[in-house]
């Protein structure tokens, strides 16, 4: 931590540090006070959404605490909600010395949206670099995949348009002699499935490449026939430590239409997972590992029994993946990366003997929340405020969050079943 310039009295220099998370678009998974307890520090969130779209929430850089809450935290994250302050992001720099004084501050995100800008504002507070050195090398799908095949690491095949998306019909001729269908359209730079498009028809490319011509920030990719997994390692200045490894219940797309998302842990000492943290290893000697983050990489497993990473995110997962990891190996991914950037001590990863599974629930048009099924293992079930009444959007929105874990991998995976396939939401 450093001290920030101010023409404060040098008494509220003394006074508790300052912690800054930065928010945009990805929720807070965690209680910050986790990370930065209260009575020892001040912490705020700082976020450049909509100020009015949370129940609550203020206007301007001055919003009193809590406005804004459910903007930046999840409905299902624990603890007390905090205080938020909303600004434009030119104006971060400025809001957050006029809020630190001459308090020591740190600067921490675990949002997509904000890491570039994190780093920068870390830098120009004379704070550690604890981000990696090239963040968009994990940010931009691009420059991932490039640098990924070029050391080796399998990616899938890949067109970008650099120069935005061309004529349909030139851009239909490379499409299909460099990728083929299926394939998967997405933006260089967006995360949590944001703009993703499975194209499986020749109709499907055909109006996707019209709907999209002349459009900057897009590539086509390989659509990859297999199963998809996931894998979170510690990385502190290039050292690699796993912690958790884990199974998607299948893509991460279409809740919106009606799909159950999910997935569990793998073992420790599985062989999948084994494999999964060396991939990761190979990853960050790709990518970049100097600093202090957590790495999350998805990947496929083909049917040849290849290892093809699809995504890499220097930070931690979404859903409930931070908890899948807390009851699996004993510590929380989000809260992690939030001390890694702070220098703060976090604890080492341990295998707990416990198997966890989440699954997420839509709540489809006409539908509210009717019952919870009988599980055997340990469970934590949410119901969400769009489920509590019939939802009356047009289309699914996500309805029931359930976190289901175990010693017994024969009960989680009984329990993962039930929850995928129970009727948990009805007219």
């Amino acid at each position: 931590m450093t001290s920030i310039d101010s023409p404060r009295s040098a008494a509220s220099a003394a006074a508790r540090p300052l912690a800054v998370i930065l928010h945009s678009r990805q929720p807070l998974t965690t209680d910050p006070a986790a990370t930065f307890p209260v009575g020892r520090w001040n912490t705020i969130v700082l976020t450049d959404a909509d100020a009015g779209a949370g129940a609550g929430a203020g206007a301007g850089a001055g919003a009193g605490a809590g406005a804004g809450a459910d903007v930046v935290m999840r409905e299902d994250a624990p603890g007390k909600r905090p205080e938020v302050r909303h600004a434009p992001r030119g104006e971060w720099s400025k809001v957050i010395r006029s809020l630190a004084g001459g308090s020591p501050v740190e600067i921490v995100t675990n949002d997509e949206y904000c890491l570039i800008t994190c780093a920068e504002l870390r830098g120009e507070f004379g704070l550690a670099a604890r981000h990696p050195d090239r963040p968009e090398h994990y940010i931009d799908k691009v420059l991932m995949k490039e640098r990924l095949a070029a050391a080796g690491v399998r990616v899938p095949r890949f067109l970008p348009f650099p120069d935005g998306v061309p004529a349909p019909e030139t851009a239909h001729e490379s499409v299909m002699s460099r990728i083929g269908l299926p394939a998967v359209a997405k933006p260089r730079r967006e995360a949590n499935s944001r703009g993703v498009s499975i194209l499986r028809t020749d109709a499907d490319l055909r109006t996707w490449l019209a709907e999209h011509q002349n459009e900057l920030g897009w590539q086509v990719e390989e659509f990859l026939d297999g199963t998809f997994h996931h894998v979170n390692d510690v990385v502190t200045d290039g050292t690699t430590t796993p912690v958790q490894a884990g199974t998607y219940l299948g893509p991460l797309l279409d809740l919106p239409s009606g799909r159950r998302l999910g997935g569990w842990t793998i073992p420790h000492g599985n062989s999948l997972a084994r494999r999964a943290h060396e991939l990761n290893r190979s990853v960050v000697a790709a990518l970049g590992g100097r600093g202090g983050f957590v790495v999350h990489t998805e990947f496929a497993v083909t049917g040849d029994d290849e290892l093809v990473v699809v995504e890499v995110a220097a930070r931690a997962p979404g859903a409930l993946v931070s908890e899948l990891a807390r009851l699996h190996a004993g510590l929380n991914l989000e809260e992690v990366n939030f001390a890694l950037q702070a220098g703060l001590p976090v604890p080492a990863p341990r295998p707990t003997g416990v198997e966890a599974a989440w699954v997420w629930v839509p709540v489809m048009p006409g539908e509210r929340y009717r019952r919870t099924p009988p599980t055997t293992g340990e469970r934590l079930v949410h119901v969400r405020k769009a489920a509590q009444q019939v939802h009356t959007g047009t289309s699914g929105a996500l309805g029931v969050s359930a976190l289901l874990w175990s010693t017994d991998p024969d009960v989680l995976a009984a329990d993962v079943e039930i929850a995928a396939t129970f009727e948990w939401c009805a007219v």
